[in-house]
């Protein structure tokens, strides 16, 4: 896929800054409404995967059209987020092996592909076989977003598409209603676009995860690696602050052992341990600094942190960041600095 850049479809070559690799399209203003219509056809039929064409749902343009792109590009991956105006659109088949794995956001009156045809709720997730043709109707506007990728990456072969196409709606699949839907709800979010470089191994072996598990055939220990990392992660991100979480827990919510587990996580910054402490760290530090701290007592805070005792608080506190908890509570800026070196650390 190319870029998008105000309306402009802008290339991206291989040294491109990766801040530069999030492009945003809305239909210029000023223009008429047929007029806008026009440019998002222009744009729509050059910039999205599969060369598409639009058509109007009705004569008339209604006054308010304002479709908008936000997309963001990565080797052998791309992630669009598109909201349609009425219109229908086309493809015909491409020829390089790529797929769509589609979530709609609104409903959409039918959706023809892979000769089946059929009308889509919100929330529902579908693949896509681009070597076929296909079409959606959508009289009403369509709000989706597409990853679309190299099906090669995954080692998809005709015969396991053709059974992807012939699934039911995949969003109760645990993997992707616990990893890659929340994932694409949330790649918007601010500072994604500085982390490119690990985020298309991540994309790759979840699709790998998700497809090994719709198709009941097993996927490449190396190709899950990203993808399990993530999922423990996002477990320990939900339930750090229990003071029951230990690394025995992630052991039994992994089905790993703690050797395992502990290779899992050995390229990381952070063992699974040191993750649970540094997160647990991170909210102390953020509610020492909430204006109406002093209403509360430190052993409370260390508490509502995840922490099994306030010594035990005061130790994390000192070992993670080199701050004593008075000088968390008596230096503000300080306290802002150390608390951001570990969002950064504990990022997902």
């Amino acid at each position: 896929m190319e870029n998008i850049s105000r309306g402009n479809v802008v290339a991206a070559g291989p040294d491109r800054a990766p801040q530069d690799q999030i492009r945003r399209y809305s239909v210029p203003a000023g223009l008429s409404p047929e007029d806008k219509f026009e440019h998002w056809r222009s744009w729509y039929g050059s910039a999205i995967d599969a060369p598409a064409r639009l058509e109007k749902t009705e004569k008339l343009v209604r006054p308010g059209f304002n479709p908008t792109a936000l997309s963001l590009d990565g080797p052998g991956f791309s992630l669009v987020d598109v909201t349609n105006e009425p219109a229908s659109c086309y493809w015909n088949g491409v020829p390089k092996p790529s797929d769509w794995l589609v979530y709609f956001r609104t409903s959409c009156d039918k959706f023809s592909f892979s000769g089946r045809s059929e009308a889509v709720s919100p929330g529902t997730v579908r693949f896509f076989d681009l070597s076929l043709p296909g079409n959606f109707y959508a009289p009403a506007g369509l709000s989706a977003v597409r990853v679309h990728f190299d099906r090669r990456l995954l080692g998809l072969d005709d015969r396991s598409v053709k059974r992807l196409q012939g699934l039911a709606d995949i969003r109760e699949n645990p993997i992707m209603c616990g990893l890659i839907l929340p994932a694409l709800s949330g790649w918007q979010r601010t500072g994604l676009a500085q982390e490119m470089q690990r985020l298309q191994p991540v994309v790759r072996s979840m699709m790998t995860a998700l497809v090994s598990s719709l198709l009941e055939t097993p996927a490449d220990p190396g190709d899950l690696k990203l993808a399990r990392i993530a999922a423990i992660k996002k477990f320990v991100r939900k339930n750090f602050r229990n003071p029951a979480l230990t690394v025995d827990e992630v052991v039994a919510y992994s089905f790993l052992s703690r050797r395992a587990l502990y290779y899992l996580f050995e390229d990381e910054g952070l063992q699974v341990s040191g993750h649970i402490r540094a997160l647990r760290t991170l909210e102390a530090l953020e509610l020492l600094a909430e204006a109406t701290a002093w209403k509360r007592s430190l052993t409370d805070i260390a508490g509502a942190s995840g922490f099994t005792s306030l010594q035990a608080m005061r130790r994390a506190i000192r070992e993670s960041t080199g701050l004593s908890l008075r000088d968390a509570q008596e230096k503000p800026e300080l306290l802002r600095i150390r608390s951001a070196e570990l969002r950064k650390l504990t990022e997902l």
